[in-house]
């Protein structure tokens, strides 16, 4: 499970820095940058509370890894809603209310803190001479300064904004692909195997959810398609 989280920082922090890098205005980016350094300082009075044991029974917990997989879940497809109103708003002007869906892409994703705050507990086990707020403000900084570079050096690589969102829902894809992979081997689990059982309702209500997105994004698409060619 510890390979499962060290993927999900990977991805969490790929997409946090192209996320900055859509940014248009600079002091946006340290302003999320920021943020995100922000969480992880006021988390340290927490993380100095947990043991390694502590951490060993959290991956080790069923509840807590299954509900992880599900929160990876539910931002992915708020990601994806996202970035379909930030790729119309490059070529139309969204009407309100639409138009402040937008506005999401500035706050920090749930993951990659999360992430950054698991890490933070790891650090104070390693004995530093420096004092816990002290750590926690070199580490909130390195942070800030790593997204920072981060973004610079993916938006030189890849100078199209298109691309860069492209990058990020490929990143927001992996972590379903990781939500998968925690569900399957906490199912797994030779001492909880047994008391995971399928939800088939369930299933069967995302399945019906995700088709009857897909059709009424499809019938709103032919409608909007017919419109433009009987105005032309």
């Amino acid at each position: 499970m510890e390979n499962i989280i060290l993927f999900l920082a990977l991805f969490t922090g790929t997409a946090t820095a192209v996320q900055v890098s859509l940014f248009r205005q600079w002091w946006l980016k340290i302003l999320l940058s920021a943020a995100i350094a922000l969480f992880t300082y006021l988390f340290y009075p927490t993380a100095i509370q947990f043991s390694s044991t502590d951490i060993e029974n959290l991956l080790a917990s069923e509840t807590a890894m299954l509900n992880l997989s599900v929160v990876l879940v539910l931002e992915a497809a708020l990601m994806l809603i996202l970035a379909l109103f930030m790729l119309r708003d490059m070529y139309t002007k969204l009407p309100m209310p639409w138009k402040l869906v937008p506005l999401l892409q500035y706050l920090p994703m749930a993951s990659s803190v999360g992430v950054l705050c698991f890490y933070q507990v790891f650090l104070y086990q390693q004995g530093l001479e420096w004092a816990f707020e002290t750590t926690a403000l070199v580490y909130g900084g390195g942070v800030a300064l790593g997204v920072l570079v981060f973004s610079w050096l993916i938006q030189f690589l890849i100078p199209m904004r298109l691309l860069r969102l492209e990058l990020k829902l490929a990143m927001h894809a992996a972590q379903i692909l990781l939500a998968i992979a925690i569900s399957v081997l906490t199912a797994t689990y030779p001492y909880r195997g047994s008391e995971i059982e399928p939800n088939l309702l369930q299933f069967a209500v995302v399945a019906v959810l995700f088709l009857g997105g897909g059709l009424f994004g499809y019938r709103r698409y032919r409608i909007q398609t017919d419109k433009l060619l009987a105005g032309s």
